[in-house]
């Protein structure tokens, strides 16, 4: 086997299909001399006439007809692998999709997306997972998880991103809290009570380092896990939290709130998709990619 290259494996699925060395020859783009000098090799090689000129033309061997046989499953599983752009149906398809997001993501996106899904993929599941503590890039690069989407800090080995959109910071109390009736001001938020959400692994890592810097750090009073358990809280206290904008505005359709601007300027941050390399052309991670962007992109 380590002998035989791919034209002479071509010539012998030719051969057997045209009976005639020349049009076998024509067909996978090689001189009839070198068709005659490449069968004369497999010949040797292999210890088997192969095929035999008859009055019907050449025909194969028992053993050559058993080869041509294998060759030519061969080489459809091999036109298969090496198919760069194999089609990807998503109204067909029934695959599941597992994409790493918070419960911030699922809140703004997942509405938009099972609609898309149902006019365009109605088969299609889409699986929730949260940022795992260690190695986020491994499920990436295994496959196991398709796609992250987010704000995130950790997803670098080997991962591309591509932006969604820019996001800002503001600051959410409720509507008639009485610090805030003429709006945001430095000593307001100082003084006031925070409720804050675990930045762990995302840009908001740094989001007290940049206020104490300004000099308007936060006096946290409440600490939770997830931004989702807020409304309500901040609607019927006197806590504020420094949250972004998009989420805010969701918010305040919810429950009686007062939307800010920070009291200091604060940086804008990127959501991005984040995918492994290994399935930067495959055609169902870019289905999905180009359903977000046309989606969420700005």
């Amino acid at each position: 086997m380590d002998a035989l290259n791919l034209s002479p494996m071509r010539l012998l699925d030719a051969l057997a299909r045209s009976g005639n060395l020349s049009e076998a020859a024509q067909e996978i783009g090689i001189s009839q001399s070198a068709a005659s000098h490449a069968l004369s090799r497999l010949r040797k090689e292999l210890k088997d006439p192969l095929f035999v000129r008859t009055s019907d033309g050449m025909r194969p061997t028992p053993y050559g007809l058993r080869l041509a046989s294998s060759v030519r499953d061969a080489l459809q599983v091999l036109h298969s692998g090496l198919d760069k752009c194999p089609e990807f149906d998503p109204s067909a398809s029934k695959r599941t999709f597992n994409v790493i997001m918070s419960d911030v993501g699922e809140f703004l996106s997942l509405p938009d997306m099972i609609a898309r899904f149902s006019k365009e993929a109605p088969d299609i599941g889409l699986s929730s997972r949260p940022m795992p503590s260690k190695a986020p890039h491994l499920l990436l690069e295994s496959g196991e998880v398709d796609l992250a989407v987010g704000a995130y800090t950790k997803l670098i080995v080997g991962c591309r991103q591509r932006r969604l959109y820019r996001e800002q910071y503001v600051c959410v109390a409720r509507r008639d809290h009485p610090k805030f009736i003429k709006g945001m001001n430095p000593e307001s938020f100082c003084s006031a009570p925070h409720a804050t959400v675990d930045p762990t692994g995302h840009v908001h890592e740094h989001l007290d380092e940049l206020l104490s810097r300004e000099r308007v750090p936060r006096k946290p009073k409440l600490y939770v896990p997830y931004f989702l358990s807020l409304p309500v809280v901040i609607a019927q206290s006197d806590l504020i939290v420094v949250m972004a904008s998009r989420l805010a505005k969701k918010f305040e359709r919810l429950v009686p709130l007062k939307i800010m601007p920070p009291p200091v300027k604060l940086p804008n941050y990127t959501v991005s998709l984040f995918w492994h390399e290994r399935f930067d052309r495959d055609p169902a991670n870019v289905w999905l990619r180009r359903v977000y962007v046309e989606l969420f992109g700005d």
